[in-house]
């Protein structure tokens, strides 16, 4: 169902200039001059070979991650109650994890009945205890950060019996089993993480998961070997070991995969051609919740404090040029909000490329030749879609400077702290709500650095968190994105297809929709 289907020839008539940052087709024999050495693997095992290409530096303590590398790698060691995605099939839904059943059983708790036989890597048994000792840590008033599972109003976690768990909430959560299968909520083992400092706890993991860790070097590779008595492998299930290695560049990680080194690669629309071509490797597409957006920060200038001039940034860009080379020419990606189908507003349409209306409200604002200092690029899969931005921006008069990656030991700290300037992104919400989608643009997220603070917006948005009837949920989501699209935070772009190269070896499969997750426990190799 989700094998590539789109044309491998793709049109990158973007006008000008950014056409020239856009062309960056390679052929298969560019890419052997970028090869690397063989990775080394014990012949007795069966081992695969994925590549990442952002920092993960928390890998013990789940909740605290903040990169898409980062919650993938989190859900090889750990579990949520439940799952929405099965790796397999590819099909998304709500499904049992460490909770094999659940009900309401009144509008302000929630139970669930949690799966018998598990345990951690260490040993040590799962259960009900485990679950509040999770959910209890991540609400405790020295917990030094976490994911936007603090946007849920728990009052209490209470063990009802060794396998049995309330969860109590001072208002209706809606979508309480999207929130309980994000990182923010994976089961941690007690007598492990009681004893370690938050710190020591970044680099410490214990978990439920198919995989723990065995040895690792920081931005080179981490190991896992198969958990043997982990309660998920079927009779497919055969892999020993699974290394992911950190290679910033992507061309060259798919060189790695064309010589058979790797196993499981990201792609960018122009380095499809040569994995397609390739006898022994394969293209995967998932239909996407990933949205390329350039973010803006409304303190950096007066002019970016003028609707007007962000409407203008928004109609400078020509979203379907970008398609075209970025996402294969399916038009239907184009956003117009942060909010994704099929949750979208239905009467609005992504801003049209217009650069004579641009420069008309750029000229009635006073800002004709204002400046934008720099875009920070806050991942490389994000360049692209930065670069042509910029390009496009400069074509209507805006003084834009550098376009650079940021480090992400920096990144993290200016995301932390608001201090990021115009930021160029992929953003997803794997729950694929409409609260979830834009919780990016809410002012009561830690990291949103784009100072788009407006109280009407918020006070909706948090009517809509609590909101069960689903008439007011359309029309509480409906106007927030109409706050938006008048009023931009930034420049939505387009929904980024999630392309991945795969050798044919590899069976169970399909990358998560949202970027964020994989069903690690899915994946096996085939027989020879």
């Amino acid at each position: 169902m989700f094998k590539r289907k789109f044309p491998i020839q793709m049109n990158r008539s973007i006008p000008s200039s950014p056409s020239q940052l856009l062309g960056k087709t390679v052929t298969a024999l560019a890419l052997a001059g970028l090869m690397t050495a063989p990775v080394l693997a014990d012949d007795d095992k069966i081992s695969i070979t994925y590549i990442m290409h952002e920092a993960i530096d928390i890998f013990g303590d789940p909740i605290r991650g903040s990169t898409y590398d980062e919650h993938r790698a989190h859900l090889a060691q750990f579990e949520p109650l439940v799952y929405d995605f099965d790796g397999r099939t590819g099909e998304s839904g709500i499904r049992p994890g460490l909770a094999v059943d659940w009900e309401q059983t009144d509008d302000l708790t929630w139970r669930f009945h949690l799966r018998e036989g598990v345990t951690f890597h260490n040993g040590e048994p799962f259960n009900a205890h485990a679950v509040k000792f999770s959910i209890d840590r991540v609400f405790a008033d020295d917990y030094p950060g976490a994911d936007k599972f603090l946007d849920v109003p728990i009052t209490e976690v209470e063990v009802i019996d060794e396998f049995t768990v309330d969860i109590h909430t001072s208002e209706p959560v809606p979508i309480m089993l999207q929130r309980l299968s994000r990182n923010g909520a994976f089961i941690l083992e007690p007598g492990h993480y009681e004893n370690l400092s938050h710190e020591d706890a970044l680099t410490s993991p214990m978990g439920t998961g198919p995989y723990r860790m065995v040895d690792y070097a920081t931005d080179e590779h981490y190991t896992f070997e198969a958990y043997e008595d982990y309660w998920g492998w079927d009779e497919l299930s055969n892999i020993d070991e699974m290394r992911i290695l950190m290679v910033p560049e992507i061309s060259t990680s798919v060189a790695e995969l064309l010589t058979g080194n790797v196993d499981i690669v990201r792609l960018t629309a122009d380095l499809v051609g040569p994995v397609e071509e390739n006898e022994d490797t394969e293209v995967i597409v998932a239909p996407s919740v990933v949205r390329a957006v350039v973010m803006f920060n409304l303190t950096i200038n007066e002019c970016m404090a003028d609707a007007r001039v962000r409407q203008a940034l928004n109609y400078a860009v020509d979203r379907g040029a970008m398609i075209d080379a970025f996402a294969f020419g399916n038009q239907d990606l184009a956003m117009k909000t942060m909010v994704n189908p099929p949750n979208d507003h239905p009467g609005l349409e992504p801003y049209p490329f217009d650069p004579d209306k641009a420069r008309e409200l750029l000229a009635e604002a006073g800002c004709s030749n204002f400046e934008i200092p720099e875009i920070d690029v806050m991942q490389p899969q994000a360049m692209e879609h930065a670069e042509a931005t910029a390009q496009y921006w400069r074509m209507v008069g805006v003084d834009v400077g550098s376009v650079s990656l940021v480090d992400p030991a920096i990144m993290r700290e200016r995301w932390m702290d608001r201090s990021l300037g115009v930021h160029a992104y992929t953003w997803s919400a794997a729950e694929n709500t409409p609260e979830t989608d834009m919780y990016a643009i809410s002012d009561s997220r830690q990291r949103n650095s784009t100072h788009w603070d407006r109280p009407e917006f918020e006070e909706m948005y948090q009517e809509l968190q609590r909101t069960v009837d689903q008439d007011r949920r359309d029309e509480l989501n409906y106007k927030l994105q109409e706050m938006q699209y008048e009023d931009p935070p930034g420049t939505f772009l387009y929904l980024r297809p999630i392309v991945m190269g795969v050798n044919k070896r590899i069976g169970g499969y399909y990358p998560h929709p949202s970027m964020l997750m994989e069903d690690w426990k899915a994946i096996y190799v085939k027989d020879d």
